[in-house]
């Protein structure tokens, strides 16, 4: 091989790896902002995260110490920022909701919103509702399911002891 086709293969190898470079370094930045405006809403309430996920759209963290759970959810629309304290916290349960699409005989189920429900000991303060997926904000699941399920066992397990 000559000189000048290992730089033009160089080349047209650098043009197809530059989107994903950039689709890397995108997330990487997103991942990070979503994770200093998580510790700032815990930084907000005197905590400090001990166990934390990052997803797409969303972060979520816990302190274990005091018992309190954060979320931060930014969308091209929104952000939201919520704060719940175990302690006043019954119940903690994930609601999927979904319907159906297609004939009987091939009916196939699709998920439109998953959801971590917080039902508070006092009857009198509104429940609370995470949304960790909406179909109408989001193009496609990534793994929404499997985080809102650990979770979930993560404050249940909490609720318990």
């Amino acid at each position: 091989m000559n000189l000048g086709t290992v730089i033009v293969g160089a080349i047209f190898i650098a043009i197809f790896m530059l989107p994903f470079i950039f689709m890397l370094s995108g997330r990487k930045k997103k991942e990070k902002q979503l994770k200093q405006s998580i510790l700032a809403i815990a930084n907000n309430h005197n905590c400090k995260i001990s166990q934390q996920e990052i997803c797409d759209e969303f972060a979520i963290g816990l302190d274990e110490t005091l018992n309190q759970l954060f979320f931060f959810k930014k969308s091209t629309e929104k952000e939201i920022a919520q704060h719940v304290n175990l302690a006043e916290i019954k119940s903690c349960k994930v609601i999927k909701t979904e319907h159906s699409t297609g004939n009987k005989q091939d009916s196939v189920k699709l998920i439109d919103k998953l959801d971590l429900h917080f039902s508070f000991l006092d009857r009198k303060n509104p429940d609370i509702s995470l949304a960790f997926y909406d179909s109408e904000e989001n193009f496609g699941m990534d793994g929404e399911i499997q985080i809102i399920e650990k979770w979930s066992k993560i404050v249940n397990d909490r609720l318990k002891s």
